[in-house]
């Protein structure tokens, strides 16, 4: 049987840095709404800006792991090479993980950030720069999420081009992988999100979970409008594709995503979302909100993307064997 060469090091890698890139693309989308000058949804933004760095970086520790020599990863920064997926997605997480540390940065509060410099020694190299820049930075909150959000996108993406890179596994070769993991990401970003929200104490905003239902509810949807071609196109393809697509069909990956992906990963709180947001589809009222459903289905959402993560990854690789 065939060792796969990824294992749950790039798995693991995959879905975090899909998940901050969809955590930020979201955070962003409720900065840049305005609402009297102000963003529309602040609570969320705040949240997701600071909660936005930290998948992505701990993604990108775990997969210098996967190099062998891990001590090396440094060479992945010192040339770039168009050509090579590897070398653009190590100088996009980079540019990515950068912009979220500087965003979440402009989010803290004065006395956050009075607090955090406070840990630091006064002859700390740029303290005192760092002080002065929040109030400009506050002001830049907007044009900051202008600028994270071809970045976000380009995460979310890449990590489905990765994939399809490699051209002997006839599973991964289609764009519509890309795609698949993209709404993936953003899905998993708006569910962490939710989860997020719900767990914070305090009154619930209406307005705010309105915003992230419809968003998931239409990003849920796209993913199901997604995997039906990903299914027919194999179906239509190459014999190769067809054998590939065989493993998730009645092969040895076909309970982890029918079963673990696809109906409650995607269904499940698909139906749970739509359930709350009855109220507003019949036009009877306000979105209904039951924080175990809510706390159900945004937790279903990122467990079915760590799980689609999964099965592209091993029966990605399976593919290109017998």
């Amino acid at each position: 049987m065939h060792e796969p060469v990824w294992e749950f090091l790039i798995v693991n890698y995959l879905f975090l840095g899909g998940l901050s890139a969809g955590i930020f693309f979201v955070s962003a989308l409720c900065t840049w709404l305005q609402t009297d000058g102000q963003a529309s949804y602040p609570r969320i933004a705040r949240t997701g800006a600071l909660l936005a760095p930290w998948p992505v970086a701990l993604g990108s520790f775990l997969l210098i792991f996967d190099l062998g020599k891990w001590w090396r990863f440094w060479k992945l920064f010192a040339t770039f090479r168009w050509e090579s997926p590897m070398s653009i997605g190590s100088w996009l997480l980079m540019l990515f993980t950068g912009l979220t540390l500087l965003n979440a940065y402009a989010w803290l509060s004065e006395a956050e950030r009075t607090r955090l410099f406070a840990k630091l020694p006064a002859t700390f190299p740029g303290r005192q720069r760092l002080l002065a820049l929040h109030p400009s930075l506050t002001a830049w909150r907007r044009n900051l999420a202008m600028l994270g959000f071809p970045l976000a996108v380009g995460v979310g993406i890449y990590t489905g081009v990765l994939l399809g890179a490699v051209q002997a596994r006839p599973f991964w070769n289609t764009n519509l992988v890309a795609q698949l993991f993209l709404f993936s990401a953003l899905s998993t970003g708006t569910a962490a999100l939710i989860l997020a929200r719900m767990l914070e104490k305090g009154d619930k905003d209406l307005a705010e979970f309105r915003f992230l239902y419809t968003l998931d509810i239409c990003l849920i949807a796209l993913e199901c409008f997604i995997v039906l071609p990903y299914l027919i196109h194999g179906q239509l393809s190459s014999l190769a594709v067809r054998e590939a697509l065989d493993l998730i069909l009645g092969g040895r990956y076909t309970f982890a995503f029918w079963g673990l992906f696809l109906v409650p990963g995607l269904l499940a709180p698909l139906a749970i979302e739509l359930w709350e947001f009855r109220p507003v589809l019949l036009g009877r009222g306000t979105l209904h909100i039951t924080r175990n459903l809510a706390l159900a289905a945004a937790g279903l959402v990122i467990f079915g993307g760590y799980v689609l993560r999964y099965v592209f990854v091993f029966a990605g690789q399976a593919s290109g064997f017998k």
